[in-house]
């Protein structure tokens, strides 16, 4: 029953989301505010029609109700900008009419426009910079009117103990619609954030680190190996003829190669290594806490599993090899771009030695 009720919101707040991929946290927004003013509306009926019996609040609330529905309508029909400033200006004109006639202004309506403050920047797109400062400012003129104006005899009178109550919970209902607002805004806001490093640091096409994030955390492991006086390696891999596997079974293919290696790849190192696309056919693999033996040793049983793993895409299946070239950290003065260096003159190494293989570099001998 709960998660029925919870898919069920989900997907009531999220109508409209489908589209419009820019702005889908506006959309957010928008849905959130015009159900808690849908909700606010339904409560006013309830209690105003136990209290009151008011034919007009019960008018009021219920078009503001319908108002509300509407907005999310509109949304759903890919009519952004009409949901929101039809939602807006029908909040600012109920709050309006509340205060300055219904209720009055001893209830403490009209400080609710301050909740409407934020909202325009938060709904509208960025390019309507004058109709955001247009509704702010229509807010700050309807708070100053009602609350330094004569007001006019309200509809309703409320005995003093009750006005106390109705001024409290007016005000913090105002509040809550801002805390939900602001949750709504915040778990989009992460969401991004989120997406945003992700597509900072990651190589779409393998799901792997990219050059990015290969220095960054590279240049961290250089710095804390010289620290403790730790071996590290650097090495660099490169699949065999690429170029002639997508030659010959065509692009698709060969990113499906791409994919294959780099999960074999991640699944065969430790949690401590990084692997990384260092760019088209090559990655990058940094190994802390190994010397240059023991990482000779790993990346050759890496090796054999690529050259048996076979790598299908339709009806056809192919096999692929690559070359190695490693390098360790010999100087405490190497940077991460000289060991980088001298992982790829290993690597020519190895192609040079016929492919399929390891080489590692050697430190020239000083004379």
């Amino acid at each position: 029953m709960i998660s029925s009720l919870q898919n069920l919101l989900f997907n009531a707040i999220n109508t409209g989301c489908d589209s419009d991929e820019a702005n889908i946290h506006k959309v957010r927004i928008t849905n959130t505010l015009a159900f808690v003013a849908a909700a606010i509306a339904c409560i006013n009926i309830v209690l105003f029609g136990m209290f009151s019996h008011s034919f007009i609040t019960g008018v009021m609330n219920t078009w503001l109700l319908a108002i509300c529905l509407s907005a999310v309508y509109l949304q759903h029909r890919r009519l952004y900008y009409a949901a929101r400033m039809v939602l807006l200006l029908s909040i600012i004109s109920y709050i309006f009419i509340h205060a300055n006639w219904v209720v009055g202004k001893n209830l403490g309506v009209q400080s609710t426009f301050f909740t409407l403050l934020p909202l325009p920047w938060l709904l509208l797109e960025d390019h309507r910079k004058r109709t955001k400062i247009m509704l702010s400012f229509l807010c700050c003129s309807c708070y100053f009117y009602i609350q330094y104006h004569q007001p006019l005899p309200p509809l309703i009178t409320f005995q003093s103990n009750y006005q106390s109550i109705l001024q409290v919970g007016s005000e913090l209902l105002a509040m809550l619609v801002l805390i939900v607002l602001a949750i709504t805004f915040d778990n989009d806001r992460n969401k991004y954030e989120n997406r945003l490093r992700q597509l900072a640091t990651e190589d779409p096409l393998t799901g792997l680190a990219n050059r990015t994030k290969l220095l960054a955390e590279g240049n961290r492991v250089l710095a804390y190996a010289k620290r403790h006086q730790e071996p590290l390696c650097i090495a660099l891999l490169d699949i065999d003829h690429f170029k002639s596997v997508n030659d010959k079974y065509g692009h698709s293919h060969g990113d499906t190669s791409l994919k294959i290696i780099a999960k074999l790849l991640a699944n065969n190192l430790r949690e401590s290594d990084l692997v990384a696309r260092y760019g088209g056919e090559e990655f990058a693999l940094i190994l802390p806490s190994v010397n240059l033996s023991q990482a000779t040793n790993v990346l050759n049983k890496l090796r054999e599993q690529i050259a048996l793993t076979p790598v299908c895409y339709g009806d056809v299946c192919i096999n692929c090899s690559a070359s190695f070239g490693v390098t360790q950290l010999n100087n405490p003065k190497q940077q991460l771009t000289e060991l980088f260096d001298q992982a790829d003159e290993a690597l020519y190494l190895a192609k040079n030695q016929g492919r399929n293989c390891v080489a590692a570099f050697s430190v020239p001998a000083q004379t």
